[in-house]
């Protein structure tokens, strides 16, 4: 349940950071390293979220008999 509950806030946090990615205009050096800190951000989390996601372990049916 807690594994569940930190999988969806990190895929919450990640559609942020890509929403800001997205979004943000590049018309100062702030705004250009909060576009590269959001990106990371997204990187970040899509990476946890890949390693606490244990539904894409896949399934390897046994070999046939011959």
């Amino acid at each position: 349940m807690a594994k569940r509950i930190v999988l969806n806030i990190i895929k919450t946090l990640a559609v942020i950071a890509a929403v800001v990615f997205w979004l943000m205009p590049l018309h100062t050096v702030t705004q250009v390293f909060l576009c590269a800190g959001s990106f990371a951000i997204f990187l970040i989390c899509a990476a946890l979220s890949a390693n606490l996601d244990d539904k894409k372990t896949g399934y390897w049916p046994r070999k046939p008999d011959l």
